[in-house]
């Protein structure tokens, strides 16, 4: 058995000698059921093969496709359909006889979230990182007006009321640990069986990545005085930051 074992080991060893490793990444470290998330693949080499093989007569320019040569990836949309933690990659293939393979990573789907009013917070770790998802939904008013000519002009799902805005978390928390906004983002959200004319809500997502100092030792629980623009009468789950 001990003789099979090492000679198992010694065939992988050997299969991965001259492989390149390649990267994967996704753009959001814990994503829900349903919500489009960017995978992308590093590709270095590719953008350099074409390179050459133009030659330098020939100008290889950026691409408003997915597939952007000029970003040195391959990049794709991809939507998670079950709430469960996911294991993509790793991925073996060879181009212009050379082999690559990528890493692999693990990555925890959140169910979806029911389409009311309400602020969702919560704690999620990624390849070694620490992140705080900050989820909101504000209902809607519509902004249907009739013109003189018998017409109307609707926004579809209606729009985010005046004065209203999102929640959002302060940057600097306390000595030791700070939040860098990762990525933002808004739109419209409607029931699946919505009509036409009904109002649906503005969601938000503001992802954060906390950052600890080297000689931080200790816990951090999130508070009311750590947002702007709390909602009024917001149920806090308990948020503790800890390394």
């Amino acid at each position: 058995m001990k003789t099979f074992t090492i000679l198992f080991l010694l065939f992988c060893s050997i299969n991965l000698i001259g492989q390149e490793k390649l990267k994967i990444n996704i753009d959001n470290p814990e994503p829900r059921v349903g919500q489009k998330v960017n995978f992308t693949i590093e590709i270095d080499f590719l953008n350099d093969y074409f390179k050459d093989e133009l030659g330098e007569s020939i100008e290889l320019t950026g691409s408003s496709s997915v597939f952007a040569m000029s970003s040195k990836d391959f990049q794709r949309v991809i939507i998670f359909n079950e709430a469960k933690k996911h294991e993509i990659g790793p991925f073996n293939f060879e181009f212009n006889g050379k082999k690559y393979t990528t890493d692999s990573i693990e990555v925890n789907v959140q169910p979806e979230l029911p389409i009311e009013k309400g602020l969702w917070i919560r704690l999620a770790e990624f390849e070694g990182e620490h992140y705080i998802i900050l989820e909101q939904l504000i209902e809607n008013i519509s902004n249907k007006t009739d013109n003189e000519n018998g017409g109307y002009s609707h926004t579809i799902g209606g729009i985010l009321p005046e004065g209203i805005e999102f929640a959002g978390l302060n940057e600097n928390l306390t000595d030791g640990i700070e939040l860098s906004n990762y990525s933002s983002s808004s739109n419209t959200l409607t029931a699946k069986d919505a009509d036409f004319f009904d109002v649906g809500f503005s969601y938000s997502i503001k992802k954060y990545r906390v950052q600890f100092d080297d000689d931080f030792d200790g816990s951090y629980i999130i508070s009311e005085k750590d947002f702007e623009n709390l909602p009024e009468e917001t149920e806090l789950e308990k948020i503790e930051l800890k390394r």
